[in-house]
């Protein structure tokens, strides 16, 4: 039902043919929906675990803007990896990544202001703001003219700035557990940058399907035409998130099982046994003072 034999940059399915470089569906979107399966699997609550364990704070998530440097520099060679035997396509891949992860830049700034009442949002400025690299994944070899990939990304900064200032509220109202914000970074641009790649494909004229080589149709590569392969990507979308929350659903319930000694609820992700956390805990309670006043 859902084999896959990597022959870069082609991801075969058995029954559906998924031409995809950078994963925006079968890598990011996956990993989100797996991750939500697996929380409802558990069980567990997000009132269940204490803020102090649960919740960042500004000065956390400004130091880890230094990993979204790295991402932000790096996410090119991510999204061009597979495509290491045609340099020319693989140039192409990096110029839609960074023509698509600049837009969410702007967008993602822009829409966290208009959010939260003319201020930003840290973990938004840290996330956000790579929500366009993930979104361009599937479409960044694409022969597209450059305001394509400055939409896309653009469009995917924006869904994911709205995710983490009111979707994510929305999920912990409904008791589902996402403290890393998988979904607004990943599952929401993921779906996203597919349905996109699908618009693109189906939009595209033949005589400029020139996706995956500098010489070769997409006819030519793939023996299909753009509107059945638009009817493959809508598939592969479907069938990863069912396969992704059924299987992570599956792993929450074994992990229930009493094999071994179980962690209190109030305990997960309490980094206090193994770290000096007095003065982290003191900062997250002074900022949740804050808030409340």
């Amino acid at each position: 039902l859902y084999t896959i034999k990597f022959e870069p940059p082609i991801a075969k399915w058995r029954f559906i043919s998924l031409y995809k470089t950078g994963g925006s569906i079968l890598t990011h979107a996956f990993g989100a929906v797996f991750g939500l399966g697996l929380t409802l699997g558990l069980g567990t609550k997000p009132e269940d675990i204490p803020p102090q364990n649960r919740l960042t704070n500004y000065m956390s998530d400004t130091f880890a803007m230094v990993g979204t440097i790295v991402l932000w520099m790096f996410w090119p060679s991510f999204n061009g990896a597979l495509l290491y035997d045609d340099v020319t396509v693989q140039q192409r891949v990096v110029v839609n990544t960074y023509l698509a992860i600049c837009a969410s830049c702007v967008t993602a700034m822009v829409t966290s202001n208009l959010v939260h009442n003319n201020k930003f949002s840290m973990i938004e400025v840290q996330n956000a703001t790579l929500a366009g690299g993930v979104s361009i994944g599937m479409s960044c070899s694409y022969n597209v003219q450059p305001w394509v990939p400055v939409l896309i990304g653009g469009l995917a900064g924006a869904l994911s700035s709205v995710g983490y200032g009111k979707i994510a509220e929305i999920l912990e109202n409904a008791g589902v557990m996402d403290s890393a914000g998988a979904t607004q970074l990943h599952g929401i641009p993921g779906v996203f940058g597919a349905l996109v790649a699908g618009i693109v494909v189906l939009a595209s004229p033949g005589s400029n399907n020139q996706y995956f080589s500098a010489n070769a149709q997409w006819t030519e590569a793939d023996g299909t035409s753009t509107g059945k392969q638009f009817g493959m990507i809508l598939g592969s979308i479907v069938c990863t998130m069912a396969i992704a929350f059924v299987t992570g659903a599956l792993n929450g319930l074994l992990c229930r099982v009493p094999i071994c000694d179980k962690v209190e609820d109030h305990q997960l992700i309490d980094e206090g046994p193994y770290f000096e956390m007095e003065m982290e805990h003191e900062l997250v309670e002074k900022e949740m003072e804050l808030k409340e006043v």
